[in-house]
């Protein structure tokens, strides 16, 4: 029996006259195996995602894919991920934040998944101004991997949130230490010392951070 016999597609598949569509389309087809079925499957869903913006078909195949995968908890935690990446891209946190929730009620231990499942979650309970809650994601995330900026930059925004503008500074100082490449912290902490000018009086470690980023960056 064929892979596609084994698991029919949503329906609106194919979708395009493109041959990169027919070309996917067909290596399910002859899979003779759940793997390159899986790899043929995660192609046409980065296909639909990326390529032709059908969102609508890359999540009628990531929910398909959860039904086959019930029992691989990794690869589903993985699914679960990226519906939250989709759900987030379309600005909707609530969807997002319960595609993430799900990932982690796996307790997925591939380190990446369960890092961006935390950092993600975070980030998107911060946009719902649920920043205790968002908060707390992107410590366990810091946690887990502390060399990546993404969480620090995350958790500098639950707690600007809750008032704490000096847990804030420091969160974007560690996540400028951790990559320097990504203009993304520096531009909050310029944000927030623009606001709050005192605090470069009241913390002069950020003083000496700044200049030694200064002079790093002129070396």
């Amino acid at each position: 029996m064929s892979a596609s016999a084994r698991l029919p597609l949503p329906s609106g598949i194919p979708a395009t006259d493109t041959e990169t569509e027919q070309e996917i389309l067909r290596a399910i087809e002859a899979a003779s195996g759940r793997q390159e079925q899986w790899e043929g499957l995660w192609r046409l869903v980065l296909f639909y995602q990326k390529q032709v913006k059908r969102s609508d078909l890359a999540v009628a195949l990531l929910e398909l894919m959860i039904q086959e995968s019930s029992n691989d908890t990794e690869s589903t935690a993985l699914i679960y991920f990226v519906l939250g990446q989709i759900a987030q891209a379309d600005e909707k946190w609530a969807l997002a934040s319960e595609h993430y929730e799900n990932g982690l009620c796996l307790l997925p231990k591939e380190r990446d998944t369960a890092y961006f499942l935390r950092n993600n979650l975070g980030y998107c309970l911060n946009a719902q101004g649920l920043y205790s809650a968002g908060e707390r994601y992107c410590r366990q995330a810091i946690e887990i991997d502390c060399e990546r900026q993404n969480a620090f930059k995350n958790l500098g925004v639950s707690l600007y949130g809750q008032g704490d503008l000096k847990g804030a500074a420091w969160c974007w100082v560690e996540g400028i230490k951790v990559d320097r490449s990504d203009g993304e912290a520096r531009k909050l902490l310029d944000q927030l010392l623009t606001k709050h000018p005192a605090l470069k009086a009241e913390c002069a470690w950020i003083q000496r951070e700044l200049k030694y980023f200064r002079k790093i960056l002129q070396s």
